[in-house]
């Protein structure tokens, strides 16, 4: 009777492990971003993005292991940025009623105390952008800083996080009246975005699914 019973959990136990691994691909299949975990070690179809970034300076825009990594150091008190995007071919959102957003994000290196001048600058942000019939944008961000910064930017979504590890994000953008107005007259998902900026810093994603 054990043995049965040990034969049937074992059984029960394969089963469930059968259905997590087709949920993931059915997960996965939906997802409108491409290679959103860098399992592949393939940046494509994700392009490199650098900003102001000097010859003098010293920095890396990678996959390391199965996440994407920005780092940016000898900055000389001079803004950059430095990041990855993937364009989404002007997707159309008409009729969504739910647009959930998720990542896992990082940041390891911070040198400003604050989220910066200019409108913010931020060691590690996701944007969204979003076009209508006339090609005029609307661009949907969340930024992150590390816990006890200075923001001087509340506007921008801003997130404190501990430093050294991956925190989860997770929203549904129709949920806020206002953002879902915004995507309602602006349809089309023409590009993601996702990078550091500031001074010096280092930053990661991994897991970015949008659906």
């Amino acid at each position: 009777m054990l043995i049965l019973n040990f034969t049937l959990a074992q059984e029960e136990s394969e089963e469930l492990i059968l259905e997590e691994e087709v949920l993931e691909e059915e997960i996965e299949e939906l997802n409108l971003i491409q290679n959103g975990n860098f399992e592949s070690g393939d940046l494509s179809p994700w392009e490199v993005v650098l900003i102001n970034i000097k010859n003098f300076n010293k920095y890396e825009a990678e996959i390391f292991i199965d996440y994407f990594i920005w780092a940016r150091r000898n900055s000389e008190k001079d803004s950059g940025y430095i990041g990855i995007k993937q364009s989404l071919g002007n997707y159309d959102l008409t009729g969504k009623k739910t647009l959930k957003l998720a990542f896992d994000i990082l940041i390891s290196l911070q040198e400003l105390d604050s989220d910066g001048w200019a409108g913010g600058e931020y060691p590690a942000s996701v944007e969204l952008v979003f076009v209508d019939q006339n090609n005029e944008e609307y661009i949907y961000k969340n930024c992150f800083i590390l816990k006890g910064s200075t923001i001087n930017y509340p506007e921008n979504n801003v997130t404190e996080i501990e430093s050294g590890d991956f925190y989860h994000f997770e929203v549904d953008l129709m949920q806020d009246p206002k953002i879902a107005e915004n995507i309602l007259s602006h349809p089309y998902l023409k590009e993601i975005r996702i990078g550091g900026s500031g001074w010096d810093f280092v930053g990661a994603v991994d897991k970015v699914f949008f659906h």
